[in-house]
């Protein structure tokens, strides 16, 4: 799909972040990786990122999709003046304005709706995923997650007052936490490396619980190994639905520790602000509480537990 190239008299909002000038060893790098705080009004990561769970050969294993931005420029002058200026100084920060209009981002972003999706079936090549414990999704299953037609353009900006043509790469990756999934990625990479598994990414808990219902009625011979709860038949996992849960609320508590450190108050609209979604905030809020990692205090803000609270749950629960 070709990009419309969004003149500068069609925008009407901007950011400002910076960039390194480049450490390549041979000429200055032909795009950056973006800030996600600074750039959070133009691509809203953490309201697209998420953990899910995803479903491979039986294997349930929980898991988080990640999105790296990254911009590429277009334009000989601005090759050029970075090249002269790398001979200056190598470690220097340069000043970027991305302008964009805001209006019509906002309503791709507000019609984008993937709440009612249960599941993403792909296939994804085995590879080195059980060292690399992921993969990079393709451009169709993105689609399904995050507003990609939104970022469909070239959008002009100003690097260190230089104009440019910009595209924007949405790289998106998704991370598993399953020893179990490992090391059957790794008896399949010994077969063939090259190889596609069928792969199943559940977004729906509820589904992921119906999903479980059906095998229900017949148990096996084993239990989880951490709780003991009888295991269903065909659960190719050592581990029950409640233990995987909790080994998916860790993926969300390290994520929250990157922004809010033990026992410091914080409220609904510092997570707004950093892009979350009320839904999202009510989900984890739930999930911590369950599992007494938060306080919710009387003026509605929030505290998350002491330091050493936290880690004993991320250490059991890793």
């Amino acid at each position: 799909m070709s990009r419309k190239v969004l003149d500068e008299k069609e925008c009407d909002y901007s950011i400002h972040t910076h960039v390194h000038l480049g450490k390549t060893k041979d000429d200055v790098p032909g795009g950056w990786a973006l800030n996600l705080m600074d750039i959070r009004e133009f691509i809203p990561v953490l309201r697209y990122e998420f953990e899910c769970y995803i479903q491979i050969n039986g294997i349930i294993s929980p898991c988080r999709v990640r999105i790296n931005p990254r911009l590429f420029y277009s334009g000989v002058s601005l090759k050029n003046y970075l090249r002269e200026q790398r001979k200056l100084d190598k470690e220097r920060l340069l000043p970027l304005e991305l302008k964009f209009n805001k209006k019509d981002l906002d309503k791709f972003l507000n019609d984008f709706d993937k709440e009612d999706l249960d599941y993403i079936d792909t296939k994804l090549s085995v590879g080195k995923s059980y060292s690399s414990k992921g993969w990079g999704l393709s451009k169709d299953v993105v689609s399904k997650i995050f507003p990609v037609d939104a970022y469909n353009y070239m959008f002009p900006v100003y690097i260190d007052g230089i104009p440019a043509e910009t595209r924007i790469n949405l790289q998106t990756r998704l991370f598993y936490s399953s020893k179990e999934l490992s090391e059957e990625l790794e008896r399949l990479n010994k077969i063939d490396p090259k190889q596609k598994v069928d792969a199943r990414i559940i977004l729906n808990e509820n589904y992921l619980k119906l999903l479980k219902s059906f095998k229900k009625g017949h148990y096996s011979d084993y239990n989880c190994v951490i709780c003991g709860t009888p295991l269903d038949k065909d659960s190719k996992s050592n581990k029950c639905f409640d233990c995987l849960d909790k080994e998916l609320t860790v993926l969300k508590l390290k994520k929250i520790l990157e922004f809010f450190n033990p026992l410091e108050t914080f409220y609904e609209e510092d997570l707004l602000e950093l892009g979350y979604t009320k839904g999202q905030i009510k989900i984890f809020v739930y999930k911590f509480e369950k599992n007494d990692l938060i306080t919710i205090n009387w003026d509605e803000s929030f505290q998350l537990k002491d330091e050493s609270t936290l880690n004993d749950f991320i250490r059991k629960w890793k």
